[in-house]
C-alpha cells in the first residue's frame, strides 16, 4: 500500500511539471488554466516511486505510471493523492494521512524540481511563478 500511495504522488508530481512546462509556451497559458479546484496531476510508478509529468511508462521498470493529484507541497516534498479525475479534495481537508476524498495521501520528495514556497499545489522542472504569484523554489 505505501509502494502504491509512493507511486501515486510521484504521478501527481509529474503532472505539475508538464503543466508549468507547457504554461511557459507562447500561447499555452489558457491551455493550461484548470478550473478552479481542479488539482494539478503526475504520474507515478507503483513499484520505484519515479514521478513523470508525463503519462507513460516508468523509465526504469517499464511499468504503466499511475494518475495522482497534487494536494500541496511542505518541506520539499509533494502531497498526492490517488483521487478520481475531477476531484477538487485540497490539503486543507487532509485528516489522519487521509484526503477529502478518504483516498491515502502520499507523499513523495520533489528533489531537483520546483515547488511554491506557500505550499500551493504546484510543481514544474523549471523555475517560474506559482499561481499565488509566488517565485517557485528548487527543491535541494
Amino acid at each position: 500500500m505505501k509502494h502504491l500511495v509512493m507511486a501515486i504522488a510521484a504521478a501527481v508530481l509529474v503532472g505539475s511539471v508538464v503543466a508549468v512546462n507547457a504554461a511557459e509556451q507562447p500561447g499555452a497559458k489558457a491551455a493550461m488554466e484548470k478550473p478552479a479546484g481542479i488539482t494539478q496531476v503526475v504520474y507515478v510508478c507503483p513499484d520505484c516511486h519515479v514521478m513523470a509529468l508525463k503519462e507513460g511508462k516508468c523509465e526504469k521498470c517499464g511499468k504503466k505510471m499511475a494518475p495522482m493529484h497534487v494536494m500541496g507541497t511542505k518541506d520539499g516534498n509533494v502531497m498526492l493523492c490517488a483521487c478520481e479525475a475531477g476531484c477538487k479534495c485540497s490539503a486543507k481537508e487532509m485528516k489522519d494521512g487521509k484526503c477529502g476524498c478518504g483516498k491515502d495521501v502520499a507523499t513523495m520528495s520533489a528533489k531537483g524540481m520546483y515547488v511554491c514556497p506557500m505550499g500551493c499545489p504546484e510543481v514544474s522542472d523549471k523555475p517560474g511563478k506559482c499561481a499565488c504569484g509566488k517565485d517557485m523554489k528548487k527543491v535541494e
